[in-house]
């Protein structure tokens, strides 16, 4: 049986780590951006599966399903890939797993804020 988290009754934080999360996140957008701009592939891909991982919490069981499709599909091409070279299917494989992401980022209001007033995003947590 797998193990749910969201099962587990608990009380709830009067803190929230939303600031770390969001910081964290754009440490790993930044990542990707330059990773891919210099044909890191290799850091490019698992600064994708850190922001997917972190990302996990905002999707559904259909979205973690292709991420994990999306990840599958590219690990064996990492395998194999030998210094410096940069396929164009690799690269666009990698390209559609980030643009996956951050299709998710923006569905979960967290590219764009969601509230009129952002101090009370912050706020409420």
């Amino acid at each position: 049986m797998k193990f749910n988290p969201s099962n587990i009754e608990r009380d709830q934080s009067e803190f929230n780590d939303s600031l770390g999360y969001l910081g964290r996140i754009n440490i790993l957008l930044t990542l990707c951006d330059q990773n891919s701009m210099q044909l890191n592939v290799y850091n490019w891909f698992h600064a994708l599966l850190s922001l997917y991982r972190e990302l996990s919490t905002e999707m559904n069981e259909t979205e973690i399903q292709r991420g994990k499709e999306f990840r599958d599909k590219v690990r064996p091409q990492m395998k194999r890939l030998k210094l410096g070279e940069v396929t164009p299917e690799l690269y666009d494989e990698l390209n559609d797993f980030e643009l996956f992401i951050r299709d998710i980022l923006k569905s979960s209001g967290l590219q764009q804020k969601l509230k009129d007033k952002p101090g009370e995003a912050l706020a409420n947590g």
